[in-house]
């Protein structure tokens, strides 16, 4: 059975082993909603981790900060207006993020506009 595990562990891509070992992190908190699942309008708590993180020019003059969060279920954006940085806020940190999902970005992409956050070890 370990031969069996070590070799799937060999032939299956880098992508899809973090994708499962990401799934795997985001299961642990109660509570939290897959992004696969989460429906727009609904008051929502995810765990995931920050894919990317890019600043947004507004015509405003007030630029927003946008992060893409996955969880290995799916994608989402978090959007916080008015901000060009948040410490802790970057690529690669996982975070839990609680908002309201609303199907405003590309393809109706979840977005979820100033969530509270906590970032997570």
């Amino acid at each position: 059975m370990a031969l069996k595990k070590a070799l799937k562990r060999f032939t299956t891509p880098v992508s899809e082993l973090d994708r499962d070992r990401l799934r795997e992190f985001c299961a642990q908190f109660e509570g939290a909603t897959c992004i696969g699942e989460a429906r727009p309008r609904d008051e929502i708590t995810v765990v995931g981790e920050i894919t990317s993180v890019r600043i947004v020019p507004r015509p405003d003059g007030s630029p927003w900060l946008e992060a893409t969060v996955k969880d290995g279920t799916g994608s989402l954006v978090a959007m916080w207006t008015g901000r060009t940085r948040i410490a802790g806020v970057a690529a690669g940190r996982r975070l839990m993020i609680t908002g309201r999902g609303s199907p405003k970005g590309k393809g109706g992409r979840l977005m979820i506009t100033n969530p509270r956050y906590e970032l997570l070890a």
